[in-house]
């Protein structure tokens, strides 16, 4: 999942802005930036709020991004 974020987040767009915030992100929690639960509360708001806001008019590109953010909150 993360090479593949990896991808989108090369691609431009509004998909790859998100792409990129949740490799961030994770990074953020790997390096212990980030609690267990900060990081969850934000994957959840991507997944939740900005890819509903930011890709409207990709329908795609929305489920896309919420399905790897559900992943990457999954796999901690």
């Amino acid at each position: 999942m993360l090479e593949e974020l990896r991808e989108i987040a090369g691609m431009g767009g509004p998909a790859s802005v998100l792409a990129n915030e949740l490799l961030v992100i994770r990074e953020q929690y790997e390096s212990q930036e980030l609690t267990l639960e900060e990081y969850q509360y934000l994957v959840k708001q991507i997944a939740e709020v900005r890819a509903a806001q930011d890709l409207s008019n990709d329908e795609q590109a929305c489920r896309y991004i919420v399905a790897a953010a559900q992943t990457l909150a999954l796999f901690v």
